[in-house]
């Protein structure tokens, strides 16, 4: 299920990941330009949240890039509202440069009028890296592979101000060798891991000692997970909906069809959602700074 925006979120400016387990009636959202690293085991709930991300995005007019180095099986999903995907290392390596050249073409054009976009002056462009410790690795490659590291850590490090997120999922806690670039990702969705080691590794001590336990989680509430802002020193136990290889084939994109393919600084018009778009949009938001959204 892909979660409506309720009314009294702000078009645009939030990603709702979930509801409270606590309180269900309670939204928990992140904002559209918070940096996320989505990290759980193998059906724990992972697709359904870069779905969930995907739709909202597509319904506020974004872009959406996607590298997926498993050969394409999660994007090629949502081919029809893709600006740009990758599925191999050559790929992905093309596709991080023009995405760091597009950061570097908003920050030459609005350096010294604003210390920060939103899409009334560039649209806002998604980034998202499926399991991305497939992009770490050794021998031949290790060259190509260490120059994409170096791209998404530039991405992450350059690109908040100038309306782009960066969200990486990756089923691998150990987060040292498969995320190199972690520290910069300051929000994290602890999904379901094997134990308390990999949640230290995952999420860090401060968020486990401050009740994050996402060991807990049984293999059959796929979608439940812990939301951790190192910002805000917040944790908060969410579920994130699940959505159906149908809702996501039936994502369209407002103006048109994505087709893999577009220039660094050409994107698909920023076209506002009307209320015909919202059966799309049954999903949760994220947010760095976590407050309470019914509150």
């Amino acid at each position: 299920m892909i979660w409506p925006r309720h009314k009294h979120i702000e078009p645009g400016s939030r990603y709702v990941l979930g509801s409270e387990i606590a309180n269900p009636k309670i939204d928990i959202s992140v904002p559209r330009t918070a940096h996320l690293a989505i990290i759980g085991e193998s059906n724990s709930g992972k697709s359904s949240v870069l779905a969930n991300l995907i739709s909202q995005e597509v319904a506020a007019g974004g872009e959406v890039w996607f590298i997926d180095l498993k050969t394409g099986m999660e994007a090629e999903n949502y081919a029809q509202v893709l600006n740009r995907k990758a599925y191999d290392l050559d790929e992905a390596e093309a596709l991080l440069t023009d995405f760091n050249a597009g950061v570097d073409t908003r920050a030459e054009q609005w350096r010294g009028k604003l210390r920060s976009l939103n899409d009334a002056q560039a649209p806002h462009r998604l980034l998202v890296i499926d399991e991305a410790a497939d992009m770490i690795r050794s021998g031949a490659n290790k060259k190509k592979s260490d120059a994409c590291v170096e791209l998404v850590r530039s991405a992450l490090s350059r690109s908040r101000a100038l309306n782009c997120t960066v969200v990486v999922a990756t089923q691998n806690p150990r987060v040292s060798t498969s995320l190199p670039y972690r520290s910069l990702l300051l929000t994290t969705l602890a999904l379901r891991l094997n134990s308390k080691s990999e949640a230290v590794m995952a999420m860090g001590e401060d968020a486990v000692r401050r009740g994050a336990r996402p060991w807990q989680i049984p293999f059959n509430r796929p979608g439940d997970g812990y939301l951790w802002d190192a910002e805000t020193n917040s944790v908060r136990f969410i579920h994130v909906p699940f959505v159906t290889d149908d809702e996501i084939h039936a994502l369209r994109r407002v103006g048109g069809d994505g087709d893999g393919r577009s220039d660094s600084d050409s994107p698909v018009p920023a076209t506002p959602p009307t209320s015909d778009n919202r059966g799309l949009l049954r999903r949760p938001l994220l947010r760095c700074e976590m407050r309470d959204e019914n509150v």
